[in-house]
């Protein structure tokens, strides 16, 4: 099963039989694609596609859930089925968010499989490069980071929550910028990387990880919500409106092996080059070509099989991500005592 993303604006699609039926405009010549639906996990839309009816319900029925985002990768809304039966599981996730104790504990994780992540990505640059010092203090910065995140204490007032994980928030931005000050020294060429800049992004490196990161996210929306988990109340990311607070949670163990690890591999092996990209009013975008080419280098990676750090087993990264989420609500149940991160070697 795979994810079908359509980037192609103007075209339709309809149903045909068991497949879709997805047709450009008519104005442009194209060949007519039809993707049988027992091969699609989700739909991803970019920008202006148009879904019959018919298409629509037949996703539904079969709880494939859609996700629009505009042409330039920025979430608009998901079309998801209904919720499922297991309304004790959403029970147990809005009782685990108002315990401050337990709540922390999977917050802290959260950002401890961040951080770690993110050293064993530099650290793997540091090995193959000459001259490595950036790289290998950005390694040392995050170890710090590490080491004081896990003497943090759960925070004691209950009905302080935010300010019980401020101290989590100040390590991951301290950590956070040690890592991505390292960018230049990982990236080949002439690119050169400011640092992490969300809304707009600046350059093309902050345009692709803003890019992958929202279609990452939106996955996880999926994933979560097939689970029976609300999407939208996490324990390290505020709810808010319209935000997908536990995803947001659980990305963090995943941006830098598969996001980062994606758009460092495709500008250092010269697939995506700075002229794919255009300035608009100071926020750069990529051109159709260029989106494509990312979203076939990040379906590899996410199909790409690693063995499990808890469970020993192969699993694709897709696969880890729906095992953490699963993980999330055993822990929220009480079934085990512990929520592990998801972390590579």
């Amino acid at each position: 099963m795979a994810t079908l993303y359509l980037t192609e604006q103007y075209s339709l699609v309809k149903i045909e039989g068991e497949a879709l039926r997805v047709q450009p405009s008519g104005q442009r010549t194209g060949q007519v694609v039809r993707v049988p639906l027992n091969k699609v996990e989700q739909v991803i839309i970019f920008g202006e596609v148009t879904f019959t009816t018919p298409a629509l319900h037949a996703l539904l029925e079969r709880r494939i859930p859609v996700h629009y985002l505009t042409a330039h990768g920025r979430s608009r809304g998901s079309l998801l089925a209904d919720w499922g039966k297991n309304s004790g599981l959403r029970l147990a996730q809005y009782a685990l968010a108002g315990d401050s104790a337990r709540s922390f504990a999977v917050a802290r994780q959260c950002i401890a499989g961040k951080l770690l992540n993110m050293r064993t990505l530099v650290l793997r640059y540091a090995r193959t490069r000459e001259e490595a010092s950036i790289l290998e203090e950005a390694g040392e910065q995050i170890r710090r980071c590490l080491r004081e995140l896990a003497r943090l204490e759960p925070p004691t007032d209950t009905n302080d929550r935010m300010h019980g994980l401020g101290p989590l928030l100040g390590l991951e931005g301290s950590a956070s910028a040690a890592y991505y000050n390292s960018f230049n020294q990982i990236l080949k060429g002439t690119w050169n990387f400011p640092g992490r800049v969300k809304r707009p992004p600046t350059d093309p490196i902050n345009a692709l990880l803003s890019f992958g990161y929202t279609v990452l996210t939106n996955q996880i929306v999926s994933m979560v919500h097939s689970i029976g988990l609300d999407p939208g109340l996490g324990v390290l990311h505020q709810p808010g409106f319209g935000k997908p607070a536990l995803a947001l949670d659980l990305i963090e163990n995943f941006r830098a092996i598969i996001i980062d690890s994606t758009v460092i591999t495709l500008i250092n092996t010269g697939q995506i080059k700075a002229d794919d990209f255009a300035e608009d009013l100071g926020a750069f975008r990529m051109n159709d070509t260029t989106r494509r080419t990312f979203l076939e280098k990040l379906e590899g990676r996410l199909n790409e099989e690693i063995r499990h750090p808890h469970f020993g087993y192969k699993v694709s990264y897709r696969r880890s991500i729906e095992l953490q989420a699963r993980l999330f609500a055993k822990y929220a149940q009480g079934e085990i005592s512990d929520y592990p991160p998801f972390t590579v070697r």
